[in-house]
C-alpha cells in the first residue's frame, strides 16, 4: 500500500497544475491566441486568462471558431465588444481562406508589439525548469476543451499536425509545431480549468459530453432555452416539432416530451423517455448538427 501511495505522489509531482501550463505557455509566447466557440462567445470566455495576458504584456488575438454553426449577422452583434480589447478573426475548417486571414493578423500584430524580452541566461544562473520554444514568432494555442484549438492550429500548418477529436480532451502535453520557417505554436493541452459546479457551462461549449454530465437535464433544458430566445423555427425545423404552446405555457419539459415521442423513446406503457431526448439534444448541439 505505501508503495502505492509513493508512486501516485511521484506521478502528482509530475503534472503541472493547469494554470502553471498556461502560464507557461503566456510566458514563452510572443502572440497569445484566445479560441472561442462562435455559438457560445461569452461563455466561451475567461477573464482570468485574459488577465494572465495582460500582466505578462503579451499581444493576443480573439480567435472565433466555427463561425460556420452561427448565422454571420449574430456573430458579430457577440463579438462588438471584443473588439475593444483585442483584434477578432473568425475561422471555420469549411473557410479556409479564414486561416490564411488569421496568420496575416498574427504577422500583423507582431510587427506593431514586437518579440518579448528573453532574458540572456549566463554561466551559473539556476537551471530552467523547462525548454523555452524558440522561434521568430512564439503563438501560443489556448482556449477551453473542444473549442476547436487543435483544428485551427492544423488549419494553418494546412496539414493534420494535431489529433482532432469531438470528444474533449484529446490533446496531452505541451506540443511546439512549425509553422514555416519563422513561426512556432505552442499548443496547449486544451485545459482552462472550469469550476466543478459550473455544468452548464460544461455542456454547452462541448468540454464535457452528455454522458459524463451529472445533470444532463439542466444542460438539455439551457440549450432548449437558447433557441428559444434566438432561433426557435431552426430548432422546430431540426426536430419537425412545434413548440408554440409549450413557449405559452413555459413548459420546457413538455417540449423534451414531445421530441421523445417524435423520436419513439418510450418507457413501458407508452411513457417519453426524457433522460434519452435530454442526451440527444446535448449531443446534436456538441456535434453541430443542432446550429443556431
Amino acid at each position: 500500500m505505501q508503495q502505492f501511495i509513493r508512486r501516485r505522489q511521484a506521478r502528482d509531482t509530475n503534472i503541472e497544475p493547469y494554470w502553471d501550463v498556461i502560464k507557461r505557455i503566456i510566458h514563452e509566447s510572443d502572440i497569445v491566441l484566445e479560441v472561442l466557440d462562435a455559438r457560445l462567445v461569452e461563455l466561451s470566455r475567461n477573464e482570468d486568462l485574459e488577465r494572465f495576458i495582460s500582466e505578462a504584456g503579451r499581444a493576443f488575438i480573439f480567435v472565433v471558431n466555427k463561425s460556420d454553426l452561427v448565422d454571420k449577422d449574430k456573430i458579430h452583434e457577440q463579438v462588438e465588444l471584443l473588439k475593444a480589447i483585442a483584434p477578432v478573426v473568425f475561422v471555420s475548417e469549411k473557410n479556409k481562406k479564414s486561416y490564411k486571414i488569421l496568420l496575416s493578423e498574427i504577422k500583423n500584430l507582431f510587427s506593431k508589439c514586437g518579440k518579448r524580452e528573453i532574458i540572456e541566461r549566463k554561466v551559473g544562473d539556476p537551471k530552467l525548469k523547462f525548454r523555452e520554444c524558440k522561434a521568430d514568432i512564439v503563438v501560443g494555442v489556448l482556449g477551453y476543451p473542444n473549442v476547436g484549438k487543435s483544428s485551427i492550429i492544423n488549419g494553418l500548418t494546412h496539414k493534420k499536425k494535431v489529433k482532432v477529436s469531438k470528444k474533449a480532451g484529446t490533446t496531452h502535453g505541451i506540443h511546439w509545431i512549425n509553422l514555416g520557417d519563422d513561426i512556432k505554436l505552442i499548443d496547449s493541452p486544451g485545459v482552462i480549468p472550469l469550476k466543478k459546479e459550473d455544468e452548464i457551462r460544461y455542456g454547452l461549449i462541448g468540454a464535457m459530453g452528455e454522458e459524463r454530465l451529472r445533470h444532463p437535464d439542466i444542460v438539455a433544458h439551457s440549450i432548449i432555452k437558447l433557441f428559444l430566445k434566438n432561433n426557435k423555427r431552426k430548432f422546430e425545423r431540426f426536430y419537425d416539432i412545434s413548440v408554440d404552446e409549450e413557449i405559452k405555457n413555459n413548459d420546457s419539459y413538455g417540449i423534451i416530451e414531445k421530441i421523445a415521442r417524435k423520436r419513439s423513446f418510450l418507457l413501458k406503457g407508452g411513457i417519453p423517455d426524457e433522460n434519452r431526448a435530454n442526451s440527444l439534444i446535448i449531443r446534436d448541439w456538441q456535434n453541430g448538427g443542432l446550429r443556431l
